[in-house]
């Protein structure tokens, strides 16, 4: 038996590869046609096929010795996989996914990735996220950008560093200040977008967690106090404010707290999702999700305007209050 194998290290151009190959004497003229320069074999005896004229000009190779034009065939194949890989990639648009925000961050249209647990959905966020980057801005993803990325998509928190360490070591081209996707990194994220088109896969739901030291009497006690919060007369409404000209998810958060806080003066500091609640529930044209406009809260951009307690509590700055006070006074003057 002859055997043979071939090694490649990867780099930034490139990946691993082992081919490991065992085979006859009677075998090794049909081999050489395949491979060429790789295989090294023995010469056929009497008894065996006899080689042909092309195949007896070509150089036989020592062991693990390989040509020139075997590289060029090698490299080749590998851009023509990588062409292929790219193309399957192109005809899935980035905007079937994503959005831009103003602010130049991508905001998921779908939130399970196919992911069974909330590191795979992670880890296939970030994929996707930096093949999604690039194809918006033609230009390789600046690392920083990922972690508040994350954030702003709700999949962010305290392991999500950890596993994107473990995420760019296997597939991505890992310079200095930016990401981009290998090889390996195009392929699986060919995976992940078929399988994000697939309605019978179903990932984990990190974007429903358990209720935190809450009870049901709790909610309740929420539920009636946003009720008579309600009730309560807003000078906004009786100036005839309209909210469809709020633009960004920022505005309506500042909206709400500065009515519980500063208007009706319910509270000094709201949590969240009793000011968002509020304010659905005021209004029923608001043009951002719940979920935007939670996030807007912690967005690193909205900073000068809110500030947020130990408790996770958040008010106004005084920026935010002269802001929605503008608000109040140009549907006065309007009405």
């Amino acid at each position: 038996m002859n055997t043979f194998t071939l090694q490649e290290e990867q780099s930034e151009k490139g990946y691993s590869r082992n081919i490991n190959l065992s085979f006859t004497n009677e075998t090794a003229s049909t081999v050489a046609s395949v491979v060429g320069g790789y295989v090294p074999f023995s010469a056929p005896s009497n008894r065996q096929q006899v080689v042909t004229t092309e195949q007896q000009q070509q150089p036989i190779l020592p062991p693990f010795q390989v040509s020139e034009e075997i590289v060029d065939n090698d490299s080749e194949t590998q851009n023509n996989t990588e062409k292929k890989i790219q193309n399957s990639l192109d005809t899935n648009s980035a905007s079937n996914y994503f959005e831009k925000d103003d602010d130049g961050y991508l905001i998921s249209k779908f939130p399970d990735y196919k992911g069974k647990n909330k590191k795979l959905q992670q880890q296939r966020f970030s994929l996707i996220y930096v093949w999604a980057y690039e194809l918006y801005f033609n230009s390789s993803l600046p690392k920083e950008h990922l972690n508040q990325a994350s954030k702003i998509n709700g999949i962010y928190d305290h392991n999500y560093t950890n596993y994107l360490k473990d995420t760019a070591s296997r597939f991505f081209i890992n310079n200095s200040d930016t990401f981009k996707l290998n090889p390996t990194g195009k392929n699986e994220v060919d995976k992940i977008l078929s399988e994000i088109k697939d309605p019978e896969l179903k990932g984990a739901e990190y974007w429903n967690p358990r209720k935190r030291n809450s009870s049901p009497r709790t909610n309740k006690e929420e539920e009636q106090r946003i009720g008579q919060w309600i009730k309560m007369e807003s000078s906004f409404d009786n100036y005839n404010f309209d909210v469809r000209k709020l633009k960004s998810a920022a505005d309506f958060a500042i909206l709400a707290l500065y009515q519980l806080t500063k208007e009706l003066k319910v509270e000094e500091s709201v949590k969240p999702a009793l000011a968002i609640n509020y304010l659905f529930k005021r209004y029923t044209t608001i043009s951002k999700s719940k979920r935007t406009i939670k996030e807007s809260l912690a967005h690193k951009n909205y900073n000068k305007f809110f500030c947020r307690t130990d408790e996770g509590k958040y008010y106004l700055s005084p920026e935010a209050e002269k802001l929605a006070e503008s608000w109040l006074t140009e549907s006065n003057t309007n009405s």
